[in-house]
């Protein structure tokens, strides 16, 4: 399968020289002509190579191919442009030189004489031949549609398609909304198999026209207010009260678990920050080969955690540790309704940090300006503050939070720095203590995705009932004065998020999402749907299963059939709904 896939690219690239090459004229066995031709052949295929150097390097940190990320770089450039300096130098430079090495050596083979230079009538049924050949090697198959990522996967497990792939022809043609076939159940069946599975007596569907649309029964509303801290690339196995590993960096998250509400089978539906950010904003994991929130998925008009705060008279305020346009967030914050936007250009040094983090402002001096925000935000708000700290590479913020001996590259750099942020958390709980809408405040903690970072010396956790690892990250919803605590086992995910805080502030408003509260124990089926690059899966307490819009591959554990079927039905209901405009009624 992966020469397959290689062979797509190569004749897909560069079959038009061979043709312009073996064009049966005169003029083609000139030595400037084919020199020119050799070396535009040697920039391709030396392009391609070195894009999947960079794949492969991007694969140790995400544990997947590079798919449509390139598209979501913006404002990140630069931070991008420090890693290639600063983390991959040594790999950049190598890479440079072996593209310089392929486009000389396609520059002497074609550079050299032409023997025979008698052109033979019997060229042109030659070409004839080339282009049948090369309509072939593009495609990659005689039959159906042309060879694409869903064909790669050799047996029925992730790995294998992985192994055949690669980056470039993951991102030339995979993923996109023109290739991807959401079509596997009907319609009609997939709707009504996606509201069965959401059924509950807290909501209820409210238009036949938009039939995954619901609102809360709940007459009685409450003006809590709503503090979301979403942490930077947090696995749930770091967390000692959660996985039991002893990793000694996370004791104030331990502590507000076990204070709180802590949910340990919560999954994060996606592994970029964008899709963590658009399903904590939106409630909708983004379909594969839809476009991101802020490029085209506003159009099909989702549910937006803001609007729905101002609806019911709360202010809203956001902000990431990161630049203010890093990861887009400024622009999602805008589209999703709130007010008030702020990113590391805002945020002074207030603290003792030294050296300077890899992604805007130290998460300390973060939170230290979320603090003295909230001290003159009208109540009741909804608040969001994403953190960047623990980002990789693994800049440490100063020795006096280093518990092991620091390597930005290493699992000690993490920990180092999640150490540093669990400390800052500390301190903005205690800030918050002192003030008077603590009582009426509930505190969401969760992560963006988690940390899929390949690092040197990782633990041996124990992972056991925990059939999506990739995605398994902290929920704790704290609020002593409100929610008891309580550590709860379903399966649950982003996705249910919006459906919880609508249920526990008991908002009047429509909204469309693939959850349901956390907090309603009518729910009889829990699940969480997830997307890795151009693949969706599903776990319930049984199991879990992917997708790869081919065959469903990589079972683990017992899911039962009930919910293989549902994970197609949820993607083909999603890609319906919004392709139609039957997601959510405007207003």
């Amino acid at each position: 399968m992966g020469i397959r896939v290689d062979i797509a690219l190569i004749f897909t690239f560069t079959s038009i020289i061979w043709l312009i090459l073996l064009l049966p004229f005169k003029f083609t066995t000139d030595k400037k002509y084919r020199s020119s031709l050799g070396v535009l052949w040697g920039a391709i295929l030396g392009g391609i190579i070195f894009f999947n150097i960079g794949d492969i390097l991007y694969f140790g940190f995400v544990n997947r191919h590079l798919n449509n990320e390139l598209s979501l770089i913006g404002n990140d450039v630069g931070i991008l442009v420090d890693m290639v300096v600063d983390f991959y130098l040594l790999q950049t430079i190598l890479g440079t030189l072996f593209y310089f090495l392929i486009v000389y050596f396609f520059y002497r083979v074609f550079n050299t004489d032409i023997q025979n230079k008698n052109i033979r009538q019997r060229e042109w049924a030659n070409m004839l031949l080339v282009i049948i050949i090369s309509f072939i090697g593009i495609r990659g198959k005689l039959d159906g549609i042309s060879f694409g990522t869903s064909d790669a996967f050799a047996v029925n497990k992730v790995s294998s398609g992985n192994l055949a792939l690669n980056g470039f022809f993951c991102y030339y043609r995979g993923g996109t909304i023109q290739c991807t076939d959401h079509s596997a159940v009907k319609p009609q069946e997939a709707i009504q198999r996606v509201k069965k599975s959401l059924n509950s007596e807290k909501f209820e569907f409210i238009d036949s026209s938009f039939p995954l649309m619901r609102k809360s029964r709940n007459t009685t509303k409450k003006g809590y207010n709503v503090v979301i801290i979403m942490i930077e690339s947090l696995s749930a196995r770091y967390l000692d009260e959660l996985a039991h590993n002893n990793f000694k960096v996370t004791p104030t998250l331990d502590k507000l678990a076990k204070e709180g509400q802590l949910f340990t089978n919560f999954y994060a539906n996606g592994q970029r920050s964008q899709e963590g950010i658009t399903t904590i904003y939106t409630g909708l994991t983004q379909p594969v080969g839809f476009e991101n929130l802020g490029e085209g998925l506003e159009l099909y008009s989702p549910s937006y955690l803001g609007d729905m705060a101002h609806k019911n008279g709360y202010s809203t305020l956001a902000m990431q540790s990161s630049d203010r346009g890093s990861f887009r967030v400024d622009k999602l914050s805008a589209l999703a309704g709130f007010r008030e936007y702020y990113g590391a250009e805002d945020i002074e040094r207030t603290g003792d940090e030294t050296g300077q983090p890899n992604y805007g402002a130290w998460d300390g001096n973060s939170l230290r300006f979320l603090s003295s925000k909230l001290k003159t935000i009208k109540e009741p708000f909804v608040s969001f503050c994403f953190t960047a700290s623990t980002h990789s590479p693994f800049y440490s913020p100063g020795k006096k939070w280093e518990k092991y001996p620091h390597d930005v590259k290493s699992e000690n750099g993490f920990l180092n720095t999640l150490n540093y942020v669990d400390v800052q958390i500390k301190e903005f709980m205690q800030r918050s203590k002192k003030e008077p809408w603590f009582d009426n405040t509930i505190f969401i903690f969760t992560a963006d995705h988690a940390n899929q970072t390949k690092i040197s010396n990782e633990k041996n956790v124990n992972t056991a009932n925990t059939y999506l690892p990739e995605f398994h990250i902290p929920l704790i919803i704290y609020a002593p004065k409100i929610i008891e605590p309580k550590r709860s086992d379903i399966i649950s995910s982003h996705s249910d998020i919006i459906p919880t805080i609508i249920d526990i502030l008991g908002w009047k408003n429509p909204f469309t999402t693939i959850g349901n509260s956390l907090f309603d124990k009518s729910v009889k089926n829990r699940f969480a749907f997830v997307k890795m690059g151009s693949i969706v899966g599903l776990s319930d307490s049984d199991g879990s299963i992917y997708y790869n819009f081919k065959d469903l591959i990589s079972k683990k554990g017992s899911i039962s059939d009930e919910n293989k079927q549902l994970l197609l039905s949820i993607d083909s209901a999603q890609a319906y709904l919004l392709k139609n405009s039957k997601w959510m009624k405007k207003d």
